[in-house]
């Protein structure tokens, strides 16, 4: 990890992941409870969530293949750009009184778009300017810092929408990405095109589908993200509503049961960079996985604060060792010329998620948002025992 850490240059992507990355999951609290405060409805907030997270379906099978073709600083300095300009157009309508719910679900689409193309670039660009030992170290300190944004940006929501609600939210938002644009223009390594566009993108996306059937490793762990992702992720947009419903707590205390999933996630990711050995990549991000939709079905049966707060934190640590292993097992063990656009796959695996909101959404108004959440991750369970089967490698030393 302390190769990494003099890296200049992964200083600065890690910067820039920390900014995007706190006022993505600060947005994320302020518009859920935004939302059931102007509809109460579980299944609208939902809906929200869901146009947050959509992008990365249209989006994510672009992302890697204009990673290969644009510098990549560009794209990430375009994204910070674009997300400060959003956050500041949202916030004046905000403070002016004209902030409509279809306007605040057009900002989330912009950052689910932005998210799409910042999580395969800036990812792809601290694989490349870290030395090869390292890789593993520098993923999972970058894993441990978005893990910690999870906690810090939920806080962060939960105070300012209390105390001044979505207008110094986005403000806080265009201020934030501002810093990471400013940062995205003092990155030195050169981060050039890599592809020299001989092959046409749908080749290309072709090409990498290809890849990953062929590749037993990067199949299985993109396996595993769309389970984690259709039956485990979309509880978030649920916590706003069992926290306020179910355990009646104000929009700190949401902050706070939001936060102990990311306390508990940037621990665990914290500990694997010190620590972390790539036979066990595989295992480590398996064991997480299960660790992940467990807790979460534990989270869905608690009756308090106490008990919904301890569930998170155990989801929190499974998604540590779950989100540090995932970009550092597909970084590894891909060839370079595929490593953007297998990154780009990964992304839209994520965009199972959305899908999975959107039947958690409809599940609610049938079985309440407890137990919706709680047949979604046990089903998710069963999956994942499914899923080790066909790929019995997920839970055995690898070597490259």
């Amino acid at each position: 990890m302390l190769l990494a850490l003099r890296n200049r240059d992964f200083l600065r992507i890690w910067l820039i992941g920390l900014c995007g990355g706190t006022m993505r999951w600060l947005e994320v609290l302020a518009v859920s409870i935004y939302t059931l405060q102007e509809t109460g409805s579980a299944l609208a907030v939902a809906l929200m969530y869901f146009a947050r997270t959509a992008p990365t379906l249209v989006c994510a099978p672009w992302a890697g293949a204009l990673a290969e073709r644009w510098p990549r600083r560009v794209l990430l300095s375009s994204g910070a750009g674009l997300m400060c300009v959003t956050s500041a157009a949202l916030a004046l309508a905000a403070y002016s009184g004209w902030l409509t719910l279809w306007q605040v679900a057009t900002g989330a689409v912009i950052s689910g778009i932005v998210w799409s193309l910042e999580h395969t670039v800036r990812r792809t660009i601290a694989r490349d300017v870290v030395d090869v030992r390292s890789v593993g170290n520098a993923i999972s300190l970058d894993s441990s810092t978005q893990n910690a944004t999870r906690m810090l940006g939920p806080l962060a929501g939960g105070v300012l929408f209390a105390a001044v609600g979505m207008p110094g939210a986005y403000a806080i938002g265009a201020i934030v990405y501002g810093l990471a644009l400013a940062v995205s223009f003092t990155l030195r390594a050169p981060l050039p095109a890599t592809a020299s566009g001989a092959e046409p993108i749908l080749g290309s996306l072709a090409s990498v589908a290809r890849y990953v059937a062929n590749n037993r490793i990067v199949a299985s762990v993109l396996a595993i993200t769309v389970c984690l992702n259709f039956f485990g992720s979309p509880y978030v947009s649920m916590v706003p509503v069992i926290g306020r419903d179910v355990l009646g707590l104000d929009a700190q205390g949401i902050g706070a049961l939001m936060a102990a999933e990311g306390g508990g996630a940037m621990a665990g990711a914290i500990i694997l960079a010190f620590s972390v050995k790539q036979r066990y990549y595989a295992r480590i991000f398996t064991l997480g996985a299960f660790s992940f939709v467990g807790g979460i079905c534990w989270f869905s049966a608690a009756g308090s604060f106490t008990t919904a707060a301890a569930a998170l934190l155990a989801t929190g640590l499974g998604l540590g060792g779950f989100g540090a292993m995932q970009s550092a097992i597909l970084l590894t063990y891909s060839e370079p010329h595929m490593r953007a656009r297998v990154m780009g796959v990964l992304a839209v695996t994520i965009g199972a998620g959305p899908i999975g909101t959107l039947v958690l959404g409809a599940a609610t108004e049938y079985l309440g948002p407890s137990l919706a959440v709680t047949v979604s991750s046990a089903l998710g369970l069963v999956v994942f025992v499914v899923v080790v089967y066909r790929w019995p490698e997920l839970l055995r030393p690898i070597r490259r």
